[in-house]
């Protein structure tokens, strides 16, 4: 029953990783003024934390079922308006409904893996595979739709992302029928969101959250521009985000029988991703050829494997099942604020300071997201309490 799951989660993903060549062209001919295209982008990742933020409550409350429907049926509803949308302001307000379904989608998903399951090999082996498909996801997605708009135009993309989404309602629904149908039945307990915020192993995993998708948004945002300035073209630039992405695959993959066993906590992984991710920034910022920068995308996506699998088994190592959906709600939540936040700002910086590249801001940004993530899990008693974090 892990099949439906995972390819749940590859539709949730590779939905929002396809729309990345053709989203922005596509507003544009719809006559969005920079203005409007910053905003049909960034209302996606703003209701998608307003939808993980729910979709968490409702995990607790309902159980992860309901939130896995409505996200999935959202989706494919959204990705059907995209196709039919008339101008720049539907897409707004069509991003919105996307970003919110999303945000209800993903930790549904996330919470059908490892229901019931307790912390084993078998367990890290399910969180490493879920990294793995959105890996996945993140390579075929923008091919996939680069490929298709060229040939067949934009609306035909959303046609068939839409298609595709309601294959994935399909065993969504098969997955529902087969899993034991009893009520939930669980007590949620009376516990405020800044509650869960504030505990010290999960302050500093969604501190690690930050960092992390703040370099990954800013990654994406300007390895174009950077690639252009070493003479690289559109498809040499595709190769190399597939070079991070095919990289933090493996890394995942190896994650719960080579790399874990070798570490002595979660928290290891994150140090050790978030440094790599900083010195993988600058050495891009700085690399003299396309080489360099292949090499750059290597140490990067080693980087991201290490500190998403080690952000995850900091989720679910510091919080009770009794309100886990809400700790993976605000993890994900945090997750698409660093995407949302960091891109704009380094972009800003680079505006007023040539001399300072994205690349440099958002390094910057992931050093300061160790030192403050490790300060937030330096508290004592709760290292004394679970020492396998």
């Amino acid at each position: 029953m892990l099949i439906p799951v995972y390819l749940v989660v590859f539709g949730a993903f590779f939905d929002t990783h396809a729309q990345m060549p053709v989203l922005a062209p596509y507003a544009s001919a719809m006559g969005a003024t920079p203005f409007l295209l910053g905003l049909v982008i960034g209302f996606y990742s703003l209701f998608n934390i307003f939808g993980n933020f729910t979709g968490g409550i409702l995990i607790d409350k309902k159980g992860w079922r309901l939130p896995l429907f409505l996200g999935l049926t959202g989706a494919a509803l959204s990705l059907l308006l995209y196709a039919l949308a008339g101008n720049a302001y539907h897409l707004i307000i069509i991003r919105a409904g996307h970003g919110f379904m999303g945000g209800l989608l993903v930790p549904a998903a996330l919470a059908s893996l490892t229901a019931g399951t307790r912390v084993s090999s078998f367990y890290n082996r399910r969180l490493a595979f879920f990294g793995a498909i959105i890996g996945l996801a993140a390579v075929t997605g923008p091919l996939f739709a680069g490929i298709t708009a060229g040939r067949m135009g934009f609306q035909f993309v959303y046609y068939l992302l839409a298609l595709f989404m309601a294959f994935a309602l399909l065993f969504g629904l098969l997955l529902l029928k087969k899993q034991d149908l009893q009520i939930h039945s669980a007590v949620s307990p009376p516990i405020s969101l800044k509650w869960i915020i504030t505990r010290p192993g999960l302050q500093g995993a969604l501190i690690f959250a930050l960092g992390t998708m703040g370099t990954t948004g800013t990654l994406a945002s300007f390895l174009p521009e950077r690639a252009q300035l070493l003479g690289l073209d559109h498809a040499r630039t595709g190769i190399l985000f597939a070079t991070f992405a095919v990289t933090a695959i493996i890394i995942q993959l190896l994650w719960p029988g080579y790399i874990k066993p070798r570490l002595e906590k979660n928290f290891s992984g994150c140090a050790i991703g978030l440094s790599l991710l900083c010195s993988s920034l600058i050495l891009a910022a700085l690399a003299p050829t396309a080489a360099w920068l292949y090499t750059a995308m290597v140490i990067y996506g080693t980087g991201f494997g290490f500190s998403f699998q080690g952000m995850l088994g900091m989720v679910m190592t510091y919080s009770d099942p009794a309100w886990r959906g809400r700790a993976i709600g605000i993890f994900f939540a945090a997750y698409s604020l660093g995407v949302a936040i960091m891109p704009p700002l380094s972009g800003l910086i680079w505006q007023h300071l040539p001399a300072v590249f994205p690349f440099y801001t958002s390094a910057a940004a992931a050093l300061l997201s160790l030192i403050a993530g490790n300060s937030a899990c330096s508290d004592q008693p709760l290292h004394r309490q679970v020492r396998s974090g």
